[in-house]
């Protein structure tokens, strides 16, 4: 007996703002992933190489619940004493219920830049109830082996878009 299959594309992303498709210096993409936290398969967005690393990794770990890929803004108080705003990458719960907002910048320009200082601003400025805490994510905490087989196993185990109609 023939099955007749009905496609259900992917829920949109829930990012909060809308991310550059185009750069000519980092990788901007998206993936669609299935967590326990997803009603159904969901698009996450990324924009950088670093990130997708991250978010490969991330989504083969059994103890995380839900991603919101750029989550709604943090207000802060910044260096020169001006109201600024921070969108972070991500914001991961884990099945604990333990929310972490993550920030995924290459390790230069986290020197560069000064960001850490910024961070512990924005982190400051995080509310309870958005995340319980804040974690700076680079180029030094990734293994990108470990990224690439997270790679080939998320794309080996890809969530299907398709059912079987009643």
């Amino acid at each position: 007996m023939k099955k007749n299959l009905i496609y259900r594309g992917p829920e949109p992303s829930h990012a909060t703002r809308t991310i550059s498709r185009r750069s000519r210096a980092s990788l901007r993409g998206a993936m669609v992933a299935k967590l326990p936290g997803f009603i159904s398969p969901r698009i996450l967005q990324f924009e950088s190489a670093l990130e997708y690393a991250f978010l490969c990794l991330t989504l083969v770990r059994d103890d995380i619940q839900h991603i919101w890929d750029q989550p709604p803004v943090v207000h802060y108080v910044g260096r020169d004493g001006r109201t600024a705003k921070h969108i972070f990458d991500f914001l991961v719960t884990k099945t604990d219920g333990e929310r972490i907002a993550v920030a995924v910048k290459p390790m230069q320009r986290v020197i560069e830049r000064n960001f850490l200082s910024e961070l512990e601003r924005v982190a400051a400025a995080t509310p309870k109830q958005f995340a319980d805490r804040v974690m700076l994510v680079t180029d030094y905490h990734l293994d990108r082996a470990a990224a690439a087989a997270a790679a080939r196993q998320l794309a080996r185990t890809r969530p299907a878009l398709t059912e079987v109609a009643a």
